[in-house]
């Protein structure tokens, strides 16, 4: 590993490997411990090698929180494409808190790091390109956006407290565990947003 990862840096692919290097950590042991130097090792280059790209764990953490808003961008319009026949905000939000189930740890990366950059053009960029599809979803129109902004930021909020809750769980009673939300509430809740948004006044 350590040698094709060395072989991949002097053909200029450091950058990459140091990205997905730092997704599968982050993935696998969360955040918290991560360090620049412990990610070099992980993908078996100089410690110093990191410092080509990213000066301190916020770049490379900016930089993985706008490949996961892309992602999160693909995956909805991959998800509202594949059901045409559907209402395209059911999709859109069933997406939404499915991309959150099936990658956890990025995804609370995204709203609870507080080493992200979330000044940076491209962050924010990226973000954008995900809250587009929600907008869209409940008005094709563009130009609406801002006459519709009370529904999407109620929109919005649902489905992310839905994808929070079915990775966290909701609150249990004493003695009891909290567990992640299973399908059956999820797709209860999201049809019931639909119908409230689309009978908004």
């Amino acid at each position: 590993m350590a040698t094709e990862t060395r072989k991949s840096y002097h053909h200029g692919n450091l950058y990459k490997t140091l990205l997905q290097t730092g997704e599968e950590w982050i993935r696998t042991r969360g955040m918290e411990a991560f360090s620049l130097r412990a990610c070099a090792k992980a993908a078996g280059v100089a410690h110093s090698a990191p410092g080509h790209y990213f000066k301190e764990v916020g770049e490379i953490f900016t930089e993985i929180g706008v490949r996961t808003f892309e992602r999160l961008a693909d995956f909805i319009i991959q998800s509202k494409q594949a059901e045409p026949d559907a209402d395209p905000l059911f999709a859109v939000c069933s997406a939404y808190v499915q991309f959150a189930r099936q990658d956890p740890k990025l995804f609370q990366m995204l709203f609870h790091s507080d080493r992200i950059n979330r000044g940076s053009e491209r962050f924010q960029r990226a973000g954008e390109l995900a809250f587009r599809e929600l907008a869209l979803a409940i008005d094709p129109d563009p130009k609406k956006r801002q006459l519709n902004h009370a529904k999407i930021l109620f929109a919005w909020s649902q489905i992310h407290g839905l994808a929070m809750l079915s990775i966290d769980g909701p609150m249990a009673p004493v003695g009891g565990n909290r567990s992640g939300l299973n399908e059956e509430p999820i797709v209860t809740s999201l049809r019931r947003l639909v119908e409230v948004v689309r009978n908004w006044n």
